[in-house]
């Protein structure tokens, strides 16, 4: 099940605050934003550590059925596919959920689920971050 109401935490501009607050090193720093990621990643899916590789395949094919009819949305699976050389648009929602655009991503997911459409902002989010790292 999708978890829409869940808000990211691991790119969260407060928790940078905190972790620059705190007197580690960039490298504990990252390890434990990874560590907020996992979490994240987790919530979202309403998984745990012990049966998250074996629902991921199912969850991913479940919600790829809930949002393939929004175009932009498969327009950026597509192109992350692409960065890998496949067509497969499963894949590419796949990728959407990496480090990089997991937060947008699901911000974009979560309005499509709960209202139907994705705001124009948070859309032109998303394209501009897989652009950036994508196109470039």
């Amino acid at each position: 099940m999708y978890n829409s109401k869940y808000k990211c935490r691991y790119n969260n501009e407060l928790d940078d605050l905190i972790l620059d607050n705190i007197n580690i090193n960039d490298f504990e720093k990252e390890y434990l934003r990874d560590i907020l990621y996992r979490e994240d990643l987790l919530n979202i899916f309403s998984l745990n550590d012990e049966n998250f590789y074996e629902n991921l395949d199912k969850i991913i094919i479940e919600l790829y059925n809930k949002i393939s009819s929004n175009l932009d949305l498969r327009e950026c699976m597509k192109i992350m596919a692409a960065s890998l050389m496949s067509e497969n648009e499963e894949l590419g929602l796949c990728l959407l959920y990496s480090f990089d655009y997991m937060d947008l991503t699901h911000q974009c997911i979560s309005e499509l689920l709960e209202n139907g459409t994705i705001t124009e902002y948070n859309l032109k989010l998303l394209k501009d971050k897989i652009n950036s790292y994508i196109i470039n």
